[in-house]
């Protein structure tokens, strides 16, 4: 039976119990983003601040049951009644959004069963030994010369031999390289994480995984996005299918390879853009262009995390442990930011993508 909150038709006890979830649930995405951080970057553990994926896993599942407490979801629902449609002031017009906000992501994470509640949390642990299994996987090369001798290398070190190594010997063996990570993740709990979030799904009264997540983000099925994707790959195929004749015409059938494509896309311009964006520059360069836009962040706190190195998580990501916001008593609460990009200072290119990436990751409130 949902809860309801006949005495309570004040705005200052819905403000109250805004304020209750807002501290809880910063606590809650604090503590797991810093887990998420320290684990994706493979920091050292001390005393004082200890990392690991058990950690990772646990302040997840603190989180998601924080954001799926019945209990939440029926008080927002009762203080949004009893607020009814009365936006007249300011106040309370930002309380029926909130409350809204509320609801919305409280019905994301709730789960129907606690059938479905085990195979969620049974989900985050795999998912967690998979994550570090793959950060502490040998990835690399064997070098064509002598078809034995191997050259441990990041996915990102490997994407940079297929951009811009001369030689087709070796980006195929780099693109053969990034081909591993397949096999290994397959072997490493992949298959059982589609099984268990498909399971879940089911159990939520969806298709499948996709579908939920689909309907959760967006508020329809993964049916209608396939239509929607389905017009867009329709409309554009006329103009890969021209983009593939040209390249070929102009480098031969060979230059569709998946190891020659983008080296032969990107030709000569990269090596010749270089030395306009100097790897030592990128981060000067993105502040100076936000400054000039008068961007202003508020007092926000950035943790940057630039260069690529051997257990890093291989992708580039700006996460918010704690997001910009303001308090009801009107204190503003600047953000946090943890940002990384998987940069290699003497790779050619390095600094265009450094520049680019924290042009594309760094979006912090204004």
């Amino acid at each position: 039976m949902p809860r309801r909150i006949d005495s309570i038709h004040s705005s200052h006890f819905c403000q109250a119990f805004v304020d209750k979830v807002n501290e809880s649930y910063c606590e809650k995405h604090e503590a797991f983003e810093n887990q998420f951080w320290g684990t994706k970057m493979a920091l050292a553990s001390t005393d004082a601040t200890p990392y690991s994926t058990e950690l990772l896993s646990s302040t997840k599942t603190e989180m998601e049951a924080l954001l799926a407490d019945p209990n939440i979801l029926q008080d927002a629902k009762a203080h949004r009644e009893a607020l009814g449609g009365d936006s007249s002031d300011g106040t309370t017009s930002d309380l029926i959004k909130t409350l809204a906000i509320i609801i919305k992501t409280c019905g994301c994470y709730t789960m129907p069963t606690a059938g479905a509640k085990a195979v969620r949390e049974e989900t985050s642990r795999i998912e967690g030994d998979l994550e570090k299994n793959r950060n502490e996987m040998k990835l690399g090369y064997v070098d064509p010369a002598d078809g034995s001798t191997f050259h441990e290398m990041s996915s990102v070190g490997l994407r940079n031999l297929l951009r811009t190594d001369t030689k087709e010997s070796t980006r195929k063996a780099a693109y053969e390289g990034l081909r591993s990570i397949g096999p290994f993740v397959v072997d490493n709990g992949f298959v059982e994480i589609v099984k268990l979030r498909n399971k879940l799904a089911r159990e939520c009264g969806f298709e499948d995984y996709y579908d939920m997540t689909v309907t959760n983000a967006e508020g329809f099925g993964k049916k209608k996005l396939f239509e929607i994707l389905d017009g867009l790959e329709e409309g554009t195929r006329p103009l890969m299918q021209a983009a593939r004749t040209e390249l070929a015409k102009r480098h031969g059938e060979d230059a569709l390879e998946p190891w020659n494509m983008s080296f032969k896309m990107a030709g000569s311009v990269i090596k010749q853009m270089d030395p306009y964006f100097p790897f030592g520059k990128a981060v000067e360069n993105y502040a100076k262009s936000y400054a000039a836009m008068k961007i202003d962040y508020k007092g926000a706190t950035m943790n940057l995390d630039l260069l690529d190195r051997k257990n890093k998580y291989s992708n580039g990501f700006c996460h918010w442990p704690v997001p910009a916001w303001t308090k009801p008593d009107g204190t503003w609460v600047p953000s946090q930011t943890n940002f990384t990009s998987l940069a290699d200072p003497v790779a050619c290119g390095s600094g265009l993508t450094a520049l680019t990436t924290l042009m594309h990751e760094v979006r912090l409130y204004v």
